[in-house]
């Protein structure tokens, strides 16, 4: 499985409608990830700028982008994805393409 991240921003809607189906929403969002083969693995409620950063595990960028478009269409928040590799496989990547140090 691929690791992607999602930068989410709540729309006005959600805002507005935070109380009432909030957490019903979230359940959603992890419940089609799940029905696409993905998987949510954390999700960071946060101050700032955006106000939710998800961690997810997808088979490839395809699905990432269905559950993506099937959670934005829900109308409470703005989504955006990117795949995602830890630092060990960055390690890996760097090497092959810059050459080992000798």
């Amino acid at each position: 499985m691929q690791t992607y991240v999602s930068l989410v921003k709540f729309t006005q809607h959600g805002l507005q409608t935070m109380k009432d189906r909030g957490v019903e929403r979230a359940e959603m969002v992890k419940q089609n990830a799940k029905a696409l083969g993905g998987k949510l693995v954390q999700a960071y409620y946060c101050l700032g700028e955006y106000d939710v950063v998800a961690i997810w595990e997808f088979p490839d960028n395809k699905t990432a982008m269905k559950a993506a478009v099937m959670n934005a269409s829900l109308g409470h928040i703005q989504i955006s994805t990117m795949p995602a590799v830890n630092r060990e496989e960055w390690k890996s990547l760097l090497q092959q393409a810059l050459g080992k140090k000798k």
